[in-house]
């Protein structure tokens, strides 16, 4: 495990982080609901996904977990893959398709959305930790919460053009794919022992899914 000296701004920064991402999702969903900015806040979505994952990751390399920063990166990667993967032959999630909302791809792949699953695995991973200690009950919940976070997710994110399904409703083995990348990147995390002291990446995890439940019901 690793355990850093942090440094002596960081807990301000993550209280501060803490109270004032709920405000700034607050903002950006009032600004969804209105017509005159809706086409702005579309325009933001990718700035504001980047600058919530740079949030949520600064901790880890202000402290230097280094190995963590390794199991991410991987987890981006392997995620980034399998979605080129599966926009190229819809064998991983189905058939579909990225839109504009999300900014900059790589092989038709938003770079951005490996980015936030990696986050979003990995707040998902404290809160089964605070479920459970051993090591399968916590793959098993993580990929629990992560395919109830995308069953949240998935309308909202159509009705944005965030992406779109070929032929009809969102399929099934979207959410099982999602269940298995949660639960072997859970695996990995595990193996690895890592550990770590912050809130955010919880925090984000939940800001988010209450910011998409509200545009599911509001929106989509």
């Amino acid at each position: 495990m690793e355990h850093m000296k942090q440094p002596h701004w960081l807990g301000k920064f993550e209280y501060w982080a803490i109270r004032l991402l709920p405000v700034f999702y607050l903002v950006g969903f009032i600004g969804h609901m209105v017509p005159e900015t809706y086409p702005m806040m579309i325009s933001l979505t990718p700035y504001t996904i980047l600058g919530t994952a740079v949030i949520g990751f600064l901790p880890f390399f202000a402290a230097r977990y280094c190995r963590l920063l390794l199991w991410a990166l991987i987890t981006f990667l392997a995620t980034l893959f399998l979605e080129i993967i599966g926009v190229k032959t819809g064998a991983v999630f189905g058939s579909y398709t990225y839109g504009e909302t999300l900014g900059f791809e790589i092989l038709e792949v938003p770079v951005l959305i490996g980015i936030n699953w990696t986050l979003i695995i990995l707040g998902s991973i404290v809160l089964a930790e605070k479920v459970f200690s051993r090591i399968l009950p916590v793959m098993v919940l993580t990929a629990l919460i992560t395919v109830g976070f995308d069953y949240i997710l998935e309308p909202a994110a159509i009705a944005l053009d965030y992406w779109s399904w070929e032929g009809g409703p969102i399929p099934l083995q979207n959410y099982i794919a999602w269940g298995l990348i949660s639960f072997v990147f859970t695996g990995v995390y595990k193996l690895m022992k890592l550990s770590h002291p912050f809130r955010l990446p919880t925090a984000i995890v939940l800001i988010q899914a209450v910011f998409f439940l509200g545009l599911r019901i509001f929106v989509a």
